[in-house]
């Protein structure tokens, strides 16, 4: 029996080191999207428009909303302040970042006991956690409602604009006949189906609820003074942080519940910094990569 040739002997050395790795490819994707997800997501969602851009203007000179002014009834834009990192602050913030490790590290080891330091950070990040998860589940449900009800669509070779106020759909066009008008609070294709009126109603209402949300204000004198919308879905996302976050804490710590929150920490702390420039973001990683080698292994 003749011994199998060169290409032969490489196919079933492939075939036998795919047969070692096959049990681990599970993990292997599980921590590609866990690492890409959040950076994905988070980038998208920091896009905005710029503070020093200016705002489209909503009412005509009379005062009163413009004929084709199709934001008329869009809910008012929330506008957030990014902060920008220079050179400097990418070179700092790693340095910030093992020093107060170090010295977490350094207060451990002088208490003996780090139980009650393990208590003040398990509610340092409850608290913030219950905010970042929060965040992240609102932006989900908005997201899906925006799927389900988008603002525009197209249907028979024409665009359409929704006005949730109003309870119809109109071409975005010069000429508008009374015809093209579409009342069904479904888009495309399904505006075709006939609804029954409280069917219609309801949904027209499900349609306009993201916009529907409550202002809550907390005033103390001289100290702070603060504004916060809120509507159904940040209160689902509300709920759903707090009890995942409860369950993290005083019942077990499983792997989802630890992603979850690792990807609520990522995703708000993407929408709140930006590296600026391609340059300031490498220097950043490098910092950072010495920074996991000397002082996440020293401490």
């Amino acid at each position: 029996m003749s011994e199998p040739g060169p290409i032969a002997q490489a196919v079933g050395r492939i075939a036998y080191e795919f047969a070692l790795v096959q049990p681990l490819i599970p993990t292997y994707l599980h921590l590609l999207v866990s690492a890409l997800l959040p950076i994905y997501a988070g980038a998208h969602a920091s896009l905005s428009r710029p503070s020093s851009a200016a705002r489209p203007e909503k009412k005509s000179k009379k005062g009163k909303p413009a004929e084709n002014d199709t934001d008329t009834e869009e809910e008012e834009e929330e506008y957030q302040r990014m902060e920008g990192l220079s050179p400097t602050d990418a070179l700092m913030f790693p340095l910030m970042a093992g020093t107060t490790l170090a010295g977490l590290y350094f207060l451990i080891k002088w208490l003996q006991d780090p139980a009650l330091l393990n208590k003040i950070l398990n509610w340092y990040f409850a608290i913030f956690g219950i905010f970042s998860v929060s965040r992240l589940i609102t932006d989900l449900l908005d997201i899906g409602h925006s799927l389900i009800y988008p603002k525009r669509y197209a249907l028979g070779g024409m665009l359409y604009h929704v006005h949730s106020k109003k309870k119809k759909a109109t071409p975005v066009s010069s000429s508008v006949k009374d015809s093209d008008v579409i009342l069904s609070p479904l888009p495309g294709f399904l505006s075709r189906v006939p609804l029954p009126l409280s069917l219609q109603d309801f949904l027209w209402a499900d349609r306009a609820m993201p916009g529907n949300k409550w202002t809550i204000r907390m005033y103390l004198h001289r100290l702070i003074a603060a504004k916060m919308m809120i509507g159904m879905h940040g209160l689902a996302g509300f709920i759903i942080a707090l009890v995942a976050v409860m369950c993290f804490n005083f019942t077990d710590k499983p792997w989802y519940l630890t992603n979850l929150m690792g990807f609520g920490f990522s995703y708000s702390a993407l929408q709140l910094m930006s590296p600026t420039t391609f340059a300031t973001g490498s220097l950043i990683l490098v910092a950072l990569f010495f920074y996991d080698i000397y002082f996440v292994f020293f401490t």
